[in-house]
């Protein structure tokens, strides 16, 4: 006979599960099994939780405490994230968690209802590796649960009804700003250093080991890089064994915004200069986005001083420069809004291209890289700088470069197309290509994507530039 009662629900998700199914079934099983047998059962048992069935790629669970309920779900994912790896599989798996408490109906051991509707949208919703509750279970709970809770809006679910206010668990044991504090970038010992034409550029560098040279990418600001989503993450995982030097761009961040001139073969001078004020004879070179086509010219340049190439969302050419004439159409349309609507208040330009940039970026810090654009350059520079971006043209001096080259590009991407990274690649004497089924532009914490691109990077910089 159904009965109804007040549960809390936990709903499990598997990411990437299709992908890695097609892989090969039987190590991803067993690899499941493992996971299931020695962590979340486990763990689902010690909050006095029941494991109501398994779905192949996921789960389904339900505690009678709500605190229970959410300590259980931080305690799988922490034990997942941390070393050692409890499983033996090649990937790093990653588990998505949704937790709403409300009303099931219990039939046969089953169970139905909205709560466990919300708690599977929920699930949907959270980021790879992360928690995603309701505020229910949040109030619930208490505040006596032994992490921090991140606000991340109302949101409207399909088939719900109304919007479910929701939050996210911080597992690295703080909130906000906090959880960063050690992060290398965070306070960076600012140097500056002359341009060729006299300009101030603002150059920092962070980390030990090795030297690794960061192309300049598209905007920022060295005070401010540490929490942007995806440039940030990069740099703080290099940080970790490299000593990493890089600047902030002419006319942006804390180097002279009143830009005399700017053009292509200028940013090529100053990330030479670069070299030069860190006393740097030769390195490799890790870029992003039009960052990879002044790394390329570069190289090209001054070939004896370019150890290898990291090339991450570049492109060869600018939007004004290919064949499709939408894509000259939207470079047009885009700085013509850049320079008129950057300033503008929420929701903004910025916010737009926030999201572009890091679609898997948490709400809360597409937000704040948003808040911060406006705070790295003028809408005039801007404009400036989106001219000469949307007009470079590299492939000429593809063939030029000497250096080993890796480049990966995100297949679902929607700031430059897997094609032009190809297309990158396919110009380079010595390169090899990775196309990852990210949406990302450049790799966020989060992004499942982003622990094979470690991998990649580490295995790639041991074996042509050790240091």
């Amino acid at each position: 006979m159904a009965r109804r009662r007040l549960a809390t629900i936990l709903s499990i998700d598997v990411v990437g599960y299709s992908r890695m199914m097609q892989n090969g079934a039987s190590p991803l099983l067993a690899a499941l099994n493992q996971i299931f047998r020695d962590v979340v059962n486990p763990e689902v048992e010690r909050a006095n939780g029941r494991v109501v069935k398994l779905l192949g790629d996921g789960a389904l669970v339900e505690f009678g405490s709500a605190g229970d309920a959410l300590e259980s779900a931080a305690a799988i994912q922490l034990q997942l994230a941390g070393p050692p790896t409890p499983y033996d599989y090649s990937e790093t798996v990653l588990l998505r968690m949704g937790l709403h408490a409300g009303d099931v109906v219990s039939d046969g051991g089953d169970i139905f209802g909205e709560g466990v509707n919300i708690a599977a949208r929920l699930q949907a919703e959270a980021e790879p590796g992360g928690i995603l509750l309701s505020r229910t279970v949040a109030d619930l709970a208490g505040s006596n649960v032994p992490f921090d809770l991140r606000g991340e809006g109302a949101r409207t679910l399909k088939n719900i009804d109304r919007p479910v206010e929701t939050l996210s668990v911080v597992l690295d044991g703080a909130g906000g700003d906090s959880e960063r504090a050690d992060n290398p970038l965070r306070n960076p010992e600012i140097r500056f250093f002359n341009s060729v034409d006299g300009q101030s550029i603002a150059w920092t560098a962070v980390g030990t080991g090795p030297p690794i040279v960061k192309a300049p990418s598209w905007i920022g600001n060295l005070e401010l890089d540490w929490r942007t989503p995806g440039h940030g993450n990069v740099l703080r995982y290099l940080a970790g064994s490299r000593r990493v030097v890089f600047s902030d761009t002419r006319g942006n961040g804390l180097s002279d915004w009143d830009m005399q001139d700017i053009s292509f073969d200028l940013l090529v001078d100053d990330f030479g200069a670069l070299f030069d004020a860190a006393g740097i004879e030769r390195a490799p070179i890790v870029a992003v986005s039009q960052g990879c086509a002044i790394a390329v010219a570069y190289a090209a340049r001054a070939p004896e001083r370019v150890s290898a190439l990291i090339l991450i969302g570049g492109f060869p050419q600018g939007r004004a420069q290919r064949k499709s004439q939408k894509e000259k159409d939207q470079a047009a349309a885009m700085r013509a809004l850049m320079t008129a609507g950057w300033e503008d208040d929420y929701p903004s330009l910025r916010d737009h291209f926030a999201q572009l940039i890091a679609p898997l970026a948490s709400r809360e810090e597409l937000r704040q890289a948003a808040e911060d654009m406006r705070e790295m350059i003028s809408p005039e520079n801007l404009g400036r700088y989106r001219e000469v971006i949307d007009n470079l043209d590299v492939t000429g001096l593809l063939k030029e470069v000497e250096a080993p080259c890796l480049v990966m590009h995100g297949k679902s991407e929607r700031m430059h197309p897997v094609e032009q990274g190809r297309k990158l690649a396919a110009g380079l004497p010595s390169a090899r290509f990775i196309a990852y089924d990210s949406p990302n532009h450049v790799f966020t914490r989060n992004d499942p994507c982003w622990p094979l691109a470690q991998r990649e990077i580490a295995a790639f910089l041991e074996q042509h530039a050790p240091g």
